[in-house]
């Protein structure tokens, strides 16, 4: 049997920065094959996909050794669209593959390239939309859907082109729980059918219930594991990677200390952001009606809720991104119509779900000073200001960071560089729309904490599809719904709210469960390497590592 990648000792350094990104890195991918490869943020996972799908030498440029072979042939000298009709790529940011006006003519672009016949592109385009659960969007214009809608799309594109091999790099990052586990379960279909798939994760237990065959665990570009599940859930480094919630009682003894983040308190009761009776929509189209909201100065507040949903669409309102059709929002007690952008740019740090939708200057060091010195600040405040936030994001140890381009961090870094450019601005409250998608464990844990930290911070206004960050840093959790709020509560209360799960297309991770079982009257949720330390010492806590695994 061919195998359908072929990594032989392959080590990658990328000319744009000289620096090494992989290292003698081997791997074999054969049908029915659904590989797992996981590692912290930067440690060459999105590199070793770019090998085996092209990209590398096409779109990078890069020194490589060692031999990388697709469909049983050398990639050296073939073409990326010879190549892709072998491996299929969903990226990391689905916005640098997407092409069409429309999801329909999006998901017809491939075939069409193929010189397919009408009839045949529209039975894929439909078929392939119904298997991922897209019809609905099919005449929407790919420019107005949210990051997690747009994931489903490109994901879409990849099947109606029937690769050999779908490599996927991080595709739980922008999608709700309901729709990752769609997607993950057409990976699995696609193997079991006699395909094979390459999954780039950090979050592994949300994997682990797709049965991966074999796990390539990097770090610093270097393989530190690569075998079974079972090997790896005894070996993986517990502050790292998102494991079950049983692997971390096993394992309690191993699990690092974790300090509750310092919280600054705002002096009164006017909330700092509210709604009231507010509908949201872009032209004749509503995304939200009727709601009636108000987050305060000194909460931490998570936002839930189904790709499209309209949790982007709310926290936009803050910053005048989008305007309201009716009713009225109010920051500090004011109309926000009536606040002036520089105004709202201190009050509020907004982080894009996107980060090239804020990344717009030559260098970092230019980035971080463009908000400050629009706001007056002496080159002194702005040097000093700028490594201060570097630090906080953990990008204080890249060498030469102030003077790379943006765009020349990894898709986790960039987006770490734009919690950096809101912290510059000293804001009161931070609006982060997933700010922890490309991360993994040990990074997520140390910027979130500096975030939280941070001296000028009051309050944090995040929205995710982890459930695990909003139960652990939340302290009240807003859920959305078919364009309404339908659940506001602390942690605690959403944990044991199975009502809500089931209706708004949450998935009860093992740390959920755990909560239900253990802490049925908990009016708060300790971390979770807390929680896991408490009941080690449990006689009923100690389940297999894997044990519990599959969502609820």
């Amino acid at each position: 049997m061919t195998a359908l990648i072929e990594v032989r000792d392959a080590s990658v350094r990328y000319l744009s920065t000289g620096q090494a990104a992989l290292g003698a890195t081997s791997l074999t991918v054969n049908p029915g094959d659904l590989t797992l490869v996981s590692g912290p943020s930067g440690c060459g996972k999105s590199t070793l996909l770019r090998l085996v799908n092209g990209l590398i030498p096409h779109a990078y440029r890069a020194e490589v050794t060692g031999e990388v072979l697709v469909g049983g042939r050398p990639v050296t000298g073939r073409t990326i669209r010879d190549i892709s009709t072998v491996v299929g790529t969903m990226l990391q940011d689905p916005r640098k593959q997407i092409v069409g006006t429309t999801v329909a003519a999006e998901i017809a672009f491939g075939p069409e390239n193929l010189g397919l016949p009408r009839e045949e592109i529209r039975r894929r385009t439909a078929e392939v939309a119904d298997r991922v659960g897209i019809t609905h969007l099919l005449d929407r214009a790919t420019a107005g859907l949210s990051g997690g809608e747009l994931q489903m799309v490109a994901f879409a594109g990849v099947l109606v082109m029937r690769p050999k091999v779908v490599v996927v790099d991080e595709p739980l990052a922008n999608l709700d729980p309901a729709a990752s586990l769609r997607l993950m379960r057409e990976v699995r279909r696609f193997v079991d059918d006699g395909g094979a798939a390459v999954v780039v994760e950090h979050r592994v237990e949300e994997i682990l219930e797709f049965e991966p065959a074999e796990v390539l665990y990097l770090e610093e570009g270097t393989t530190r594991y690569q075998g079974p599940v079972e090997g790896f859930l005894q070996v993986a480094p517990v502050g790292h990677v998102k494991l079950p919630f049983a692997t971390l009682v096993a394992r309690a003894a191993e699990l690092p200390a974790v300090t509750a983040p310092a919280r600054r308190v705002a002096a009164g009761d006017v909330p700092r952001l509210e709604y009231r009776d507010v509908s949201l929509g872009y032209g004749k189209r509503t995304v939200l009606a009727g709601t009636d909201l108000a987050l305060g100065p000194s909460e931490r507040v998570a936002v839930l809720g189904p790709n499209g949903a309209g949790k982007s669409t709310l926290l936009r309102a803050a910053v005048l991104l989008i305007a309201a059709s009716r009713g009225e929002v109010l920051v500090d007690g004011s109309p926000v119509a009536d606040r002036s952008i520089a105004s709202l740019a201190t009050t509020f740090g907004y982080v894009f779900q996107n980060p090239g939708q804020a990344l717009f200057s030559a260098t970092v060091g230019q980035e971080l000073a463009f908000g400050p010195r629009n706001l007056g600040w002496s080159p002194g405040e702005i040097a000093e200001e700028s490594e201060k936030v570097l630090r906080a994001v953990l990008l204080d140890g890249e060498k030469d960071i102030m003077d790379r381009p943006p765009r020349t961090l990894s898709y986790g870094q960039q987006r770490r560089l734009t919690v950096a450019l809101a912290l510059a601005m000293r804001p009161r409250t931070l609006i982060l729309d997933e700010p922890t998608a490309g991360q993994d464990l040990h990074t997520t844990t140390a910027f979130i904490g500096h975030a939280l930290a941070a001296e000028t911070v009051e309050s944090v206004y995040f929205i995710t599809h982890d459930v695990d960050l909003a139960l652990t840093y939340a302290d009240r959790v807003v859920v959305v719904d078919e364009g309404r709020v339908v659940a506001d509560a602390s942690p605690a209360e959403l944990a044991r709210a199975e009502g809500v799960w089931s209706r708004a297309g949450l998935q009860a991770t093992s740390l959920v469960r755990a909560v239900r079982e253990h802490l049925p009257d908990a009016s708060s949720i300790p971390h979770p390497f807390d929680l896991a330390r408490g009941l080690s010492h449990h006689p009923r806590s100690n389940p297999s590592p894997q044990e519990g695994t599959t969502p609820s």
